[in-house]
């Protein structure tokens, strides 16, 4: 318990400093899509920060937290590389699906999806299948998505690497 709370800090820790020296986002028009517009910068070296079984809703300092269902044999996803991810999302309070796609593809650390996605598919070997769960500081924070992603939620991504 008291290894939790230090590693908690700890974390907390190396966000606050390395964040505070991301570059900023500029502002994108027309209707952002469910894996648009990240709300924080992300950072590629956080992570599994989180344990998967200790994952809290509840806790404000809670981080990205994945489980590797299926460990892939193919190349390793790494920041700068075109990486293409098959994905279902649901809301972690009830379960309900809010989207679900056969693959998307997308520069890895170029922020065109959410941070959560950014530190979770990193490291991931192409053929590998991957559950995040995410934070909404990592999502789509107080803001939401549309209707189908409500303010402060805590979001989870079965994801598979193609």
């Amino acid at each position: 318990m008291e290894r939790s709370i230090m590693t908690r800090f700890l974390l907390l820790l190396l966000f606050t400093t390395t964040s505070a020296f991301a570059p900023t986002r500029q502002h994108q028009h027309g209707q952002p899509s469910m894996l648009a517009k990240p709300q924080a910068a992300p950072s590629l070296l956080s992570l599994n920060s989180a344990s998967f079984d200790d994952y809290s809703q509840t806790e404000p300092t809670q981080w990205l937290a994945y489980q590797d269902t299926l460990v892939g044999t193919g190349d390793v996803a790494q920041e700068g590389k075109v990486v293409t991810v098959a994905y279902k999302g649901t809301l972690m309070s009830n379960g309900k699906k809010f989207d679900e796609g056969p693959g998307i593809s997308f520069r890895l650390g170029s922020r065109k999806v959410i941070p959560g996605w950014e530190q979770g598919i990193a490291g991931m070997k192409v053929g590998g299948k991957r559950v995040l769960r995410i934070p909404p500081q990592l999502a789509y924070g107080e803001r939401g998505a549309g209707e189908k992603i409500p303010p402060g939620a805590h979001i989870v991504f079965e994801c598979e690497l193609k």
